[in-house]
């Protein structure tokens, strides 16, 4: 505002906070105002813990000191076992799950299922080429899937080679190049019809369905409505 406060509105009357006082919650809530012990042991527990806090880790390739992933829990706990961020989305029982949310990130398992409104919406708001894919090549995006259900966790160049082996096809038309399967792992990754187990050492996905990779209490819990995830989601936020 114009005199250097900030309203928030609560419950019941709004409260006029300062700037100072509004960039203090703020950096609070993301965790970053605790001070670092030097002598902390970063475990599992914790890796977990900061996750939930801050509601997703936003995954990116970009290398020039690690991939910047790892960098908000350096934040936040100081120094630790990249291994563990590894673990967490790698290897069952999973702590960590990725999916679009915002950008490609790793969630708590429960939090993916607050996102089924959008998978549901792939026809929607789904990138051109994961429709087009579904709409142009449905047999490969079958093919695909069966694929995945099957051999899963994959990498898209592990699936391209189990469907030459599997069903070896003319190129004519349009084959089993790369390029058009990853566009059908791709869609079914948005769908939410397959999911993924890690990613390699070279980052690559490991595709697999969500019964493999999902913890078996998260994959019970009933289905919420999208208005039921959108109040779930504002209350991460």
């Amino acid at each position: 505002m114009g005199d250097g406060t900030i309203s928030a509105v609560t419950s019941a009357e709004p409260v006029r906070l300062s700037q100072a006082q509004a960039r203090r919650i703020a950096v609070a809530a993301q965790g970053l105002g605790a001070a670092r012990r030097p002598d902390a042991v970063v475990g599992m527990r914790q890796v977990s813990s900061t996750v939930q806090r801050i509601g997703l880790l936003q995954m990116d390739s970009v290398n020039v000191l690690v991939r910047a992933h790892y960098l908000p829990l350096f934040s936040r706990l100081g120094p630790y076992d990249l291994g563990l961020l590894d673990r967490a989305a790698g290897r069952s029982p999973r702590r960590l799950v990725e999916y679009w949310a915002h950008e490609a990130s790793l969630v708590p398992p429960a939090t993916r299922r607050l996102l089924h409104w959008r998978m549901r919406r792939w026809q929607a708001e789904a990138w051109g080429s994961m429709k087009r894919i579904a709409a142009d090549h449905a047999e490969l995006v079958a093919a695909v899937l069966g694929e995945v259900r099957d051999r899963g966790p994959m990498t898209a160049g592990q699936v391209e080679r189990a469907l030459a082996h599997d069903a070896p096809r003319s190129t004519e038309h349009w084959g089993w190049n790369w390029s058009l399967v990853k566009q059908a792992l791709e869609h079914l990754f948005w769908a939410g019809e397959i999911t993924s187990a890690g990613r390699t050492a070279a980052f690559e996905r490991r595709y697999a369905t969500p019964d493999r990779v999902l913890p078996a209490a998260v994959m019970a819990l009933p289905e919420l409505t999208d208005e039921e995830a959108f109040v779930e989601l504002v209350r991460i936020a």
